[in-house]
């Protein structure tokens, strides 16, 4: 028995749109559906990553921070060092005097440091080592006693006195002497007994 022609032509369309379809199934499932599991596997290592990056950044912000706290530690430590010098440093300690006599306006007339000073740091240094192990301990700050005297009018010498007390490294007044001039200078004279300490 014959089909008619029309019927054979639905029976191929319809033959054809299934091997159609399963076609595209197949390719659904052996193409698209891993396509699928990869775009997901890569959003789940972007996602990844962008935690990866903001956890560097955090770091290196930290080390910025770091950077910046070791830049301000050297230069508190560079301070420290002028401030409590090893050893007395005698000519630092005159070049400051100097310096603050210039900008205050008055002129150094004699600088003279404490001879019991100076001998107490050679005495220090023959400190013995049977004495260490007896416990008797020596400080390891110790004071340097100079005296200085200065000529000016007597607001310039309060000014060089201020900027001993301001200095860097500290430097305590002990005793002040004032009286007049001499004929060629019609300022005001001083002497000052002063000390500062330094590091054994």
């Amino acid at each position: 028995m014959e089909y008619p022609t029309e019927f054979k032509k639905t029976e191929q369309a319809g033959a054809t749109l299934l091997i159609s379809l399963i076609i595209i199934l197949a390719l659904v499932f052996l193409v698209i559906k891993p396509q699928t599991k990869s775009l997901r596997g890569n959003n789940l290592d972007v996602a990844l990553k962008k935690t990866e990056f903001k956890e560097k950044e955090e770091k290196v912000a930290n080390l910025k921070d770091l950077e910046t706290k070791i830049s301000e530690a050297e230069s508190t430590v560079k301070k420290l060092a002028i401030a409590l010098p090893k050893g007395i440093k005698v000519g630092e300690v005159l070049v400051q005097l100097e310096a603050m006599a210039i900008t205050s306006g008055v002129t150094l007339t004699a600088f003279s440091p404490a001879i019991e000073s100076l001998s107490r740091e050679e005495a220090s240094e023959g400190f013995s080592q049977v004495e260490a192990e007896e416990g008797l301990t020596e400080s390891p700050v110790q004071t340097f006693g100079f005296s200085v005297s200065v000529n000016g009018p007597y607001s310039s010498i309060m000014k060089f006195i201020k900027a001993i007390e301001n200095n860097l490294r500290p430097m305590k007044i002990k005793k002040a002497e004032f009286g007049g001039g001499d004929g060629a200078d019609p300022g005001v004279a001083a002497t000052l007994s002063l000390e500062t300490y330094y590091q054994k």
